[in-house]
């Protein structure tokens, strides 16, 4: 274990490295036996259905990653049924992908129903704007995509229903253990109204707050999160769980991404303290003149990872 993080650790920065934590831990949520956990505990079309009926009936096509567009500023490669083409680009944001797209199928009606499901991999929660905010607009776009090859001209009443799930493993203090709903209400203002909920309940957010600080006062999907996700809890108490309790079969494929997540996850932790104490470094050195050494004795840094340090500055 040792000296496969040390060598990720020399040869990733933190910011690549978290690109490469998002990578893996979609690779992990993209297993149907784990989204299908999700679809149960988070879908309430979902909930009624035993997990693995849903594994092996309910999805309908490919679980795509990384591919499916989000904006249009630049026309689709590929477009034929909605998010079958698989990348959205934005003049200010470039290119920008949902990470997974799928399609499910509700049994009892036989509905389709489409969705995205992004797993954020991010130190900073706070990128600049509110995430539901995010979530909204790709529930937008999952919608209006849909003309010209769900609906087409007005006929909005084929309009089929959306999903965005967001699962954050690493949330606010506050916000942890938690699942939020957001969609559209009928609000009764002035007189009797009986429009049928399935006429406007057509798009859905959910966010999914993790905890990799114990494993207490959770429910069963944010468990099983949490768990998957970890980079802190050992490999193989991990396995253990998502085996014994959750009936994960620990495949080869599985278990390998499991150990990489936990192995990245250290990698990209070091690098992030290294960042840390060297930007201590340079703050001691311009607001109290110090040399570079004289900064690291300051801080109390082994002699024998100066050098290491002094390269780096």
């Amino acid at each position: 274990m040792a000296v496969v993080q040390t060598g990720i650790a020399n040869s990733i920065d933190a910011s690549s490295g978290r690109a490469r934590l998002d990578a893996v831990a979609k690779k992990l949520i993209r297993h149907k036996i784990i989204l299908a956990e999700i679809l149960k505990e988070c879908v309430e079309e979902f909930r009624s259905y035993d997990v693995n009926y849903i594994e092996k009936y309910c999805f309908v096509g490919d679980i795509r990653m990384d591919e499916v567009s989000v904006d249009q500023d630049v026309p689709d490669a590929e477009a034929s049924v909605i998010g079958s083409d698989t990348e959205d680009s934005s003049d200010r944001e470039g290119t920008v992908r949902y990470d997974l797209v799928f399609d499910a199928q509700v049994p009892e009606t036989g509905e389709l129903i489409r969705l995205i499901i992004n797993v954020e991999i991010q130190v900073d929660m706070e990128p600049g704007y509110p995430l539901i905010t995010r979530a909204i607009y790709y529930l937008g776009r999952l919608i209006s995509r849909q003309k010209g090859t769900v609906f087409k001209k007005s006929d909005y009443g084929k309009i089929r229903k959306v999903y965005s799930i967001w699962i954050c493993p690493d949330p606010k203090r506050e916000n942890m253990n938690s699942i939020a709903e957001y969609g559209f209400v009928q609000q009764k203002v002035i007189g009797q109204v009986n429009e049928p909920v399935e006429n406007y309940d057509k798009m859905k957010a959910i966010i999914i707050s993790l905890n990799d600080e114990g494993m207490e006062n959770r429910t069963e999907i944010i468990r099983l999160l949490s768990t998957l996700l970890s980079v802190k809890q050992p490999v193989d108490k991990r396995k253990q769980i998502l085996e014994e309790e959750f009936n994960i079969p620990m495949t080869r494929e599985i278990e390998e991404e499991v150990s990489e997540m936990c192995n990245l996850g250290m990698a990209v932790e070091t690098m992030g303290k290294e960042e840390m104490l060297l930007s201590n470094i340079r703050s001691l050195m311009e607001t109290l003149k110090l040399t570079a050494e004289q900064a690291m004795d300051a801080l109390k840094i082994p002699k024998v990872d100066q050098e290491k340090y002094q390269k780096k500055l």
